[in-house]
């Protein structure tokens, strides 16, 4: 039995894929990703402070003469700091943009003088993208429209009216078959070593399809030592699917398939990876724990919640005994409400606290650990986010979702199969996180000798190793411990069936 290699596909494929990629986007035209006109203003203009809300205009396009079938373009123009609109475009040039306005009138305007052209993008069904907002944040999700009055964007299964008075412009991403297809376009087919990039970063989006079909031609034109390699593992992987496919069908006679049924054959890899994370509520309590009253987040305390603690905590003393300092209760700010449960040791009723967004140590956290370089340098499919890695394992999948990254801080905190802690917020410095991310050299405990592994702090990006000091330093002291059930995962890696033996390309085609 052999086990899948573990670092096949080299970090710098990915940079090169999209280097690539990039410079397919900067050939393409202005509207063809959603993008602003070509130089109409100062670039570095921003919105206006506040905008007039442009009048309500239909998304039914106006008729075009001699082409009664063809759809015009929309945009939304910032004309000035005052005045903003909608329409439909009638006539542009390099000069002069003439626009169907709401109202059905004409207006016409000098492209120099406007503030932006804005291009809305046609989304027939929702499709992966970004909508970038006033205040510089970035949203990414599935849009579903981009109209004249509202964005409207599906994150994580929630969908999220946006007014487009706090929106800039939308952007559609590329499906993975259009990008595979522009980085074709942009490879020579003789290129064998290029097209293995490609086919290596196929793999990794799990496009074995695509992924077999570039290498079974690179392996029989070139005979590419690391195609080959590829070739037998993109093999090994399409039969486990095809089996783990067939092992749950429906039994021919009754319709369902048994548990023992199920239970036999090979599997699909990505199941043997832990799926359990963290609710919702989970990720609440963690917030409550974290609140820093310094910097409250947002929070509310329900009247309900409020009347239960007068019951069971009314004769303390640090409750009013007259009626009207309780019924001040319900008029105080939820951090007063939160503080007394606090003093009152209200563990009880922790839960009932809503907390609406994040503590800073928590925020500091997602932006400049979690999402910075937890997940693209420690949780790849290739290191703790798969197989490979060890019996250390980091959720990867949706790992935007809070409930995701919460699951993952846990991790971080109760690992416990080394002899020293992971995160050790008494002394930030002797946690194996910022041990095992520092060049060997400069570490008291290196990190393991792993073939692809690389130092995440260095000293051209000391911002990294400085916001991971100011996350432990900024949790809440002295820790006690999240009430949360959850263990954290360890894996190990199992043993694979051998590939098939090595074929011919005609072979493989069934010739």
């Amino acid at each position: 039995m052999r086990s899948f290699p573990v670092h096949l596909v080299p970090a710098t494929i990915i940079f090169t894929l999209f280097t690539l990629l990039a410079a397919g986007f900067a050939a393409l035209p202005a509207t063809a990703a959603g993008t602003d006109d070509p130089p109409t203003a100062d670039p570095g203009s921003t919105a206006p402070a506040a905008p007039t809300p442009a009048p309500t205009a239909k998304e039914d396009p106006p008729a075009t003469e001699g082409t009664p079938d063809s759809t015009p373009e929309r945009v939304y123009l910032w004309v000035d700091r005052y005045e903003e609109l909608g329409g439909f475009v009638v006539e542009e040039d390099h000069d002069l943009l003439t626009i169907r306005a709401a109202d059905g009138s004409i207006r016409s305007f000098p492209k120099n003088r406007l503030h932006r052209i804005i291009r809305l993008n046609d989304i027939k069904e929702a499709r992966p993208g970004i909508v970038e907002l006033r205040d510089g944040t970035l949203l990414a999700g599935q849009l579903v429209t981009d109209t004249f009055d509202q964005v409207v964007i599906r994150i994580e299964g929630v969908t999220t009216k946006l007014p487009r008075a706090s929106v800039v412009q939308t952007r559609l991403d590329l499906t993975l078959e259009e990008k595979y297809e522009r980085f074709r376009e942009m490879i020579e087919p003789d290129q064998y070593t290029r097209r293995f990039e490609l086919a290596a970063w196929l793999f990794e989006e799990e496009a074995y399809q695509l992924a077999r079909a570039e290498l079974v031609e690179i392996v029989a034109k070139s005979k590419l030592p690391r195609a080959i390699e590829l070739l037998r593992l993109v093999d090994a992987q399409l039969i486990l699917e095809a089996d783990a496919g067939r092992s749950t069908s429906p039994s021919p006679l009754d319709g369902r398939t048994t548990r023992d049924e199920r239970s036999t054959g090979p599997v699909d890899l990505r199941d043997l990876l832990p799926q359990e994370i963290i609710s919702a509520d989970d990720v609440n309590i963690m917030r409550v724990y974290e609140i820093d009253f310094r910097r409250p987040p947002r929070m509310h305390v329900s009247p309900d919640t409020i009347r239960e603690i007068l019951e069971k905590y009314g004769a303390s003393p640090l409750i009013a005994a007259d009626s009207a300092g309780r019924t001040a209760l319900f008029r105080a700010e939820p951090e007063e409400i939160v503080d007394l449960m606090f003093r009152l040791k209200a563990r009880d009723l922790y839960s009932r606290i809503e907390v609406k967004s994040e503590p800073p140590a928590l925020n500091l956290f997602r932006q400049r650990v979690h999402d910075a370089w937890l997940i693209p340098n420690c949780a790849t499919s290739r290191c703790h986010g798969g197989l490979d890695g060890g019996r250390f394992f980091l959720h990867r999948r949706n790992s935007k979702s809070e409930r995701v990254r919460y699951t993952n801080l846990l991790i971080l905190e109760r690992w416990n199969e080394l002899e020293m802690p992971l995160v050790d917020y008494l002394d930030p410095g002797r946690s194996l996180l910022i041990q095992y991310g520092l060049p060997r050299n400069e570490a008291r405990f290196p990190h393991p000798e792993v073939k692809g592994w690389s130092p995440v702090f260095s000293k051209g990006n000391p911002r990294l190793l400085r916001d991971a000091f100011g996350w432990m330093n900024g949790m809440y002291r002295p820790r006690s411990g999240y009430p949360v059930d959850y263990e954290a995962p360890v894996i190990s890696t199992p043993d694979l069936p051998e590939p098939l033996p090595s074929e011919t390309s005609d072979d493989r085609r069934g010739r």
